[in-house]
């Protein structure tokens, strides 16, 4: 009862919907009147000429089967007659009744991406767009071939499903086109509730960490807060988190959507993929608008009435009261799946006896021995121009949740953009707060592109083999001193640069796989106006550079330096060596820049005051002034390396912003050297080389082919012989094929004599020797003398001859 009084308080709904749109005053009345309008209107005109004759006949044996099917319609109405009809033979194209598993036609076509369902999916959703069914809760009166779907570049809900399915079942899945029903916001490809799967977070795994047990543990001490204060804390937090919580559900409440009139009566079909092929590990579904996988639990589909490949019909008997979530997809189960093509068992919707008035015996018989005819539809075919250019036009749109995804196909764009994502502050799409680009095909490797609106920062990400070694560049301006951060493929630099930040004032660089244990570099830039050392007067004034060095065990920590710290402007140079173990503190050396003297008197300079040094865990005096003196030359020398480096990485920034004002000016496309559509030069090359060989070929075999050629080339015959050309040329032949067989006839009679010649010496060589040779040299005379007479028996019959 409460079912009856619930879907009469919905119909009632439906009705006031009805009315206020001024449609109709009764729902069926409205239905009945649409579906008369879908019949009497074709979807589009499709020029019919062209197509095969399947297209506009039926056989005998597709005859046969849809005799078979409108008997299974007839007792499906007789035992379910409060469910919708069976989608199961619409007419095509030709308006020919043509029953649904016959019109899947599986193929698998020639590109890689399309040996994959998320492959074929994506490209169904991206090629085709969407038209919404004629009537929202009625089937279509009309299913198009997958031929013609692909050449209208449009379709509904069933022409995506079948086109889907056909190539699923093609690359090996085992898939099925489904007729049920789904949310508003499914059937007319409404994503704006949804977040971008681009900006979709990958879920984080966590490794739970083992505890480590410790046989000793340290007794807490006691909590002195006052458990009164605490208690009123976690009060007002748990308010002001209900309160913020209440405010929440407010504002989704006040986005979300309200309740649909039509929900759960609208018609839509997608794709069911079973586990098993194609090592799927679980059943899912396939929206073919969107190309997204769901599980069979999603609340986005409704209900299902029926399934079908190109092989069987099979009807839902399962409760779908709540959804699909509870619906078991054992088609073997005769139970839950009522199959319409049975080989082994009759159809199970009736009793014999009243099966009866529906069937005779004979009919029973056909119908447990027929097979499914073949498809009527012809081979599918996607030129590789089409594939390319992917969406209708060159170009599609997405609205999501607060996003816009815009795709376009390769080299429609000069700039190579293929995906641009927009990221917006609110649902009515006004504040920009961040784009995303993709590019693809570009010379300059630029594969993506962030700019946030906000502050105003860009990012550009590059794939590896650009001419600077590039991999991700922030900036705000191209211009020099504007704030830039580069990272680079350190694999390829031979100074392991991985990362350099550079601003007005300061530069920052990160270095890996070094052999030096070189890390860091950080210099700090005075103002132009300031009086300090310059290597070149272009360049900025350096004020500090400070080096940091990961560990070298190959030496000791005391003399390991750290850190070296040159003050430029104080001319002063601080060291800072690693820590050695169970110490707290690291030796540190001070020096004081000395004019250049020569050794002889550094004891004049070297003073305690100009080298200041600490040694960690000793209070012996530090090394002699003779080796510290040599030790700040070293320092200084390595100093003036290190501001040429700096200078250096100054001139490489001016260098790499002018590349990429260029390069921003000026985008070029590069075109792989395998597409011969649009390589012109590629395609011209491929074709001359192709002419050269055929005349090659055609050449090389009219000369093994004309055996006269020598002859006629030495009687200066060329085009036509006349007869005394043509006897003269032919006596030419005959003599030169009767010295050729003189010369094979002396050949082998001299082989011959030479080979008598020498049986004749062994045997005369036997009968002088034979009582001193041994058992084996006697069986390998014999040997030799049966070789040499099959050898002469072979000569003298190629003489004969």
């Amino acid at each position: 009862m409460d079912a009856l009084e619930e879907k009469e308080e919905d119909e009632q709904r439906v009705e006031e919907k009805l009315k206020g749109l001024a449609v109709s005053d009764d729902l069926q009345h409205v239905e009945t009147k649409v579906s008369v309008e879908q019949d009497s209107v074709p979807k589009h005109s499709v020029d019919v000429s062209q197509l095969p004759s399947s297209y506009k006949t039926n056989s005998p044996k597709e005859k046969q089967l849809l005799h078979i099917a409108d008997n299974f319609l007839r007792q499906y109405i007789h035992l379910c007659p409060d469910r919708k009809p069976l989608f199961l033979h619409p007419v095509n194209e030709c308006g020919v009744e043509k029953f649904v598993s016959t019109t899947v036609r599986p193929t698998l076509l020639p590109y890689t991406e399309l040996y994959d369902w998320d492959g074929c999916a994506s490209f169904i959703a991206d090629y085709l767009v969407m038209e919404p069914l004629g009537c929202p809760i009625t089937l279509p009166s009309a299913l198009y071939s997958p031929t013609t779907t692909l050449k209208r570049q449009r379709g509904n809900c069933f022409d995506f499903s079948l086109l889907l399915c056909s190539m699923l079942i093609g690359a090996g899945y085992d898939a099925y086109c489904v007729q049920g029903y789904a949310t508003l916001e499914t059937c007319t490809l409404d994503e704006t509730q949804e977040l971008c799967p681009l900006l979709r977070k990958p879920p984080e795994t966590q490794v739970p960490k083992e505890e480590v047990k410790k046989k000793y543990r340290i007794k807490l001490l006691p909590d002195m807060q006052s458990k009164f204060e605490l208690q009123q804390e976690a009060k007002k937090a748990a308010a002001i988190e209900a309160a913020q919580k209440n405010k929440e559900r407010d504002k989704k409440e006040a986005e979300k959507p309200k309740r649909e009139p039509l929900h759960g009566l609208r018609v839509h079909a997608w794709v069911l993929v079973l586990s098993g092929k194609r090592e799927v590990p679980e059943t899912f579904f396939i929206n073919p608008f969107t190309g997204n996988r769901h599980n069979t639990t999603d609340i986005r589909f409704l209900g299902i009435e029926s399934v079908w490949n190109h092989r069987n019909y099979w009807v839902n008997m399962q409760d779908c009261r709540h959804g699909c979530k509870d619906l078991t997809f054992d088609l073997g189960d005769a139970i839950r799946w009522e199959i319409m093509l049975s080989e082994s068992n009759p159809l199970q919707l009736l009793p014999e006896e009243e099966e009866e008035l529906f069937d005779s015996d004979t009919e029973r018989e056909k119908r447990m021995s027929f097979d499914m005819p073949p498809s009527w539809v012809a081979p599918i075919r996607i030129p590789p121009r089409e594939f390319e250019t992917r969406y209708c036009q060159g170009k599609k749109v997405t609205l999501y949740n607060k996003a816009k995804l815009e795709k376009w196909a390769p080299y429609l764009n000069g700039n190579g953009l293929v995906q641009r994502l927009t990221i917006y502050a609110g649902p009515d799409y006004a504040e920009v707060v961040e784009v995303r680009e993709w590019f693809e095909n570009r010379e300059d490797i630029l594969v993506r592109r962030e700019v946030n609106k906000q502050t105003q920062l860009t990012t550009d990400y590059f794939n590896k083999g650009h001419s600077l070694c590039l991999k991700a560049h922030t900036y705000t301006s191209l211009e020099p001193k504007t704030g830039h951060t580069m990272e680079f493929y350190n694999e390829v630099r031979v100074d392991g640069l991985q990362k350099r930040v550079e601003t007005a004032s300061e530069m920052t660089e990160y270095f890996m796989g070094r052999d030096d244990f070189l890390y860091l570099r950080h210099v700090d830039f005075g103002k132009q106006g300031e009086e300090t050392q310059r290597i070149d007067t272009n360049s900025q004034p350096i004020v500090q550079i400070k080096e940091c060095f990961h560990r070298n065990p190959e030496k000791a920590a005391d003399e390991d330096v750290a850190e070296y710290i040159f003050l430029i402007a104080e001319e002063d140079i601080h060291l800072t060596y690693h820590l050695k173990d169970k110490y707290i503190t690291a030796s540190k050396k001070l020096f004081h820049k000395l004019p250049e003297r020569t050794s002889k008197e550094h004891k004049d300079f070297m003073t305690p005051e100009t080298c200041i040094t600490y040694q960690a865990g000793s209070f012996e005096k530090g090394k002699n002034l003779f080796h510290l003196y040599n030790l700040s030359k070293e320092l200084t020398a390595k100093e003036k390396r290190v501001k040429e480096q700096v200078q250096q990485s100054e001139a490489e920034v001016l260098t790499i912003l002018k590349i990429r004002q260029t390069e921003e000016a000026d985008i070029k496309l590069s075109v792989s050297i395998y597409n011969r559509e649009r390589n012109e030069e590629s395609r011209r090359q491929h074709e001359a080389m192709e002419n050269t060989m055929k005349d090659e070929l055609l050449g090389q075999k009219e000369q093994d082919l004309d055996y006269l050629s020598p002859f006629l080339i030495r009687n200066g015959c060329r085009d036509k012989l006349n007869q005394e050309q043509a006897l003269r040329v032919r006596d030419d032949c005959l003599t030169d094929f009767k010295h050729h067989l003189t010369y094979k006839v002396n050949l082998i009679q001299a082989r011959l004599e030479k080979a008598v010649e020498e049986l004749q010496k062994r045997h005369l060589w036997f009968q002088e020797n034979k009582n001193q040779l041994s058992t084996k040299e006697k069986d390998d005379y014999l040997s030799s003398c049966s070789e040499s007479m099959f050898h002469i028996n072979l000569l003298e019959q190629r003489l004969n001859r």
